[in-house]
């Protein structure tokens, strides 16, 4: 089925990598649109066209399956892909130092999932390019989920307390759908970015019962335009709007909250 977010009729389009720490994926070319995802460093983006300052293409999936958001970025932003990455980064935001020092100046940041290309190791320090990173901060690409235990709810729970940011999936915010790709991607399962095409594509449905019981560790719960993953059979992990970040709370109180503005629970959903 057609799907403008992500229909990109350009499979010969070149490979770039983002080099960026994050750059967003506007849907206009203008810094003042919307974002409706973002690009981490390292992550390929298939380039169809240029518009001034802007690159048009499809931002690809972290996890090596193909297709994924449609949108423009910045130009700078991208790089050829070159050579394939050799490490991710294995929690929310890996410092970025400026020499192979512990109490060497911070450079930037890169948020979970980043790829690198590892270069000469100074003792416990990485050489990236633009600086140093921290060696127990990087797990070999590819195996970053064997550094929690292939479980996308101990991926989810390492971003408890990230901003909730529309359209982000870094670890300066994350939303809602955001949060949900990056535990499975993680864990090396493909996850469309938005919570009606994972609500769509993802698991098998469990009954809705009234008192809301029955649910498990790692459970999918929508609503129209939110979704959450359960923490246990009562406790839900979801970057939201009200608290402005990722909270864990019961189910049963964000379920009668959010039913005020977006309507009762629309599907369970096991992986």
């Amino acid at each position: 089925m057609s799907d403008p977010r992500t229909d990109f009729p350009y499979p010969d389009a070149p490979v770039y990598r983002c080099r960026a720490a994050v750059a967003g994926l506007h849907k206009a070319p203008d810094i003042g649109s919307a974002i409706d995802d973002q690009v981490l460093f390292g992550q390929t983006f298939k380039l169809a066209k240029t518009q001034g300052d802007w690159a048009y293409g499809q931002v690809q999936p972290l996890c090596g399956a193909q297709g994924g958001y449609v949108g423009r970025v910045i130009l700078a932003a991208l790089e050829p892909a070159g050579s394939a990455p050799s490490h991710q980064v294995n929690i929310i935001k890996a410092p970025i130092f400026a020499r192979a020092d512990l109490k060497s100046p911070i450079q930037g940041f890169l948020s979970f999932g980043s790829l690198i290309t590892a270069g000469a190791q100074d003792g416990d320090y990485v050489n990236i390019g633009p600086g140093y990173l921290h060696a127990a901060h990087l797990t070999p690409a590819g195996r970053l989920g064997a550094a929690y235990d292939n479980d996308p709810l101990y991926v989810a729970t390492n971003y408890i307390g990230t901003p909730y940011v529309w359209g982000g999936k870094s670890g300066d915010g994350v939303d809602c759908s955001g949060l949900v790709q990056m535990c499975l991607w993680a864990t090396g399962r493909d996850c469309p970015r938005d919570a009606d095409q994972q609500e769509a594509q993802l698991g098998t449905d469990v009954e809705i019962r009234a008192d809301l019981s029955g649910l498990q560790r790692g459970d999918l719960v929508f609503w129209k335009g939110h979704v959450g993953i359960m923490d246990d059979a009562f406790d839900l992990v979801h970057a939201n709007a009200h608290h402005m970040m990722t909270t864990v709370e019961p189910l049963n109180d964000a379920a009668r909250r959010i039913k005020k503005s977006a309507g009762p629970i629309t599907s369970i959903k096991r992986l």
